[in-house]
Order: structure tokens, then sequence, then C-alpha cells
């Protein structure tokens, strides 16, 4: 749009497609009480500028290797944390690349996610409703579809914050751990010897989990090698290029050393 100081036809519609953006009725007028559309407005066109956090290291209550390795923040960044580009910024939406969709957090990936969810979710984690809300239409997207998405709505998020994000990674981690007991427990049960999943040595779940929120190849050797022990695991982490490719970054085998 030009920019002239005069609210025409042009702008009242720009406004219509953002409160339809944001579920509002597209009166093409702004009032006071319009909190979304000024929240997400004052996200648009804010300087960037980010905060310090003051708390050390974020620490999260469990899957502590995973919420590392899915992004990175602010902590050790100088004067005068401005918006620049930083690699692996976690608390925006973002496209990782290759096969994922619109992301938001440590691994939030919205590619196979249905609108309901991705906004219960989000709200659940205590983000803004507005925010959930227009985060809500990256369901399903992928590849280049997910990385306009990511472009075009990404500055109307802006950033969460510390607490939100370490909030919803602990949603997810609970259902990914969820997911990789339960797949555990089905195939050990046919393994003699086998211990049961809490029995376990500590490190391997919190790798096996890991694998599985990034995505599993192989899971009966998976299974087995976690039974068989560190060795073994790192062993079979090092034996599948799928997951060799990512160690650099994932320090799957470090962990367990």
């Amino acid at each position: 749009m030009k920019i002239d100081g005069q609210c025409g036809q042009a702008t009242i519609e720009a406004i219509r497609w953002y409160q339809r953006l944001l579920n509002m009725s597209p009166s093409g007028l702004i009032t006071p009480v319009d909190t979304y559309f000024i929240q997400a407005l004052s996200n648009a066109l804010s300087p960037h500028w980010r905060p310090r956090n003051t708390r050390g290291t974020l620490l999260v209550h469990e899957g502590q290797i995973t919420f590392d390795a899915e992004g990175t923040d602010y902590i050790t960044a100088g004067e005068p944390f401005r918006q620049h580009r930083y690699p692996n910024f976690s608390r925006i939406l973002h496209w990782p690349g290759g096969r994922s969709g619109v992301t938001l957090g440590r691994g939030y990936d919205m590619r196979e996610r249905s609108t309901g969810e991705i906004y219960a979710t989000l709200r659940q984690a205590g983000i803004e409703e507005f925010k959930a809300v227009i985060c809500s239409r990256a369901a399903y997207l992928r590849n280049q579809l997910a990385a306009q998405f990511v472009k075009v709505y990404g500055p109307l998020v802006g950033e969460i914050t510390h607490e939100q994000q370490m909030r919803l990674f602990e949603i997810v981690y609970r259902i990914k751990s969820g997911e990789a007991r339960s797949l555990y427990s089905r195939m050990a049960k046919n393994i003699p010897g086998a211990p049961s999943w809490y029995r376990l040595d500590r490190k391997i779940r919190d790798v096996v989990i890991d694998i599985f929120y990034q995505g599993v190849y192989d899971a009966q050797g998976l299974i087995k090698a976690a039974i068989e022990g560190k060795d073994a695991l790192a062993s079979f982490i090092l034996s599948i290029p799928q997951y060799r490719i990512y160690e650099d970054n994932r320090k799957r085998v470090r962990y367990l050393k």
C-alpha cells in the first residue's frame, strides 16, 4: 500500500483482511477495545527489540537434551538485542526447511496438526489467543507453503515468551514420551529379559524419546539397542544414516557416554 496518511478504501480493505485473519467482524473500523488487532499490528510494526533473559540457562522438567537441540535463544547475546538474523532462534514462527511445516518454539511442527489442535495446544501453553488464532491457520502446511506463511504472518505473531516456549515444549514432550513408552512396552514384551520402560537407564530413555521427537527409523532396531544398553544404542545411532547426519546438533552419542 502507498503510505499517504489517508484512510482510503485500500486501507479499509487491509483492515478488513486483518480482521478476518483474527476471526473478528470485518467492519473496517478499529476501536480502542480491538485488542487482538492492535496487538498484531504492534508486533508487525515494532522495532523488534528482544528482551534480555536474566534467569540463566533455560531448564525444563524433562527432556533437556531435546529442548537444547531444537533451537537457540538470546541468553549469551550482547547488546542491543536487535532482531538481526540469528540461526535457529525458536521463539518465533519459523520454517526449518525440508519436509517441515510451520514451527513454533522448540520443535512444535504444525505440518500434521489440525486447526483445533494447534489452537488448543497453544492456549494450553499460555500463548495469547490472537497468536493462537493466527498460528492455527498453519495447519497441514509444509514446504514452500509453510515458508510463505512464516514470511507473511510471522511478524504479526511476534515472539512468545521463555515461559510459553517451555510450557509448549513440555506439553508436546509428554505426548512423545508416552508414544515412546507405549511402543517400547509392546515390543519389549517379546524380548526375553527386557526391563520395563522405567528400569531403563534415564539417559537411554531420554535419547529414545528424543528420536521419537524428531522421527523414528527402524523402530525394532532402536528398541533392541535400547535394551542392550548405552553403548549398543550409541552404536545403533551411528549406524543409521538418518540419525547420524543429525548427530553434530543433537549430540545423542555424547550424552550416552
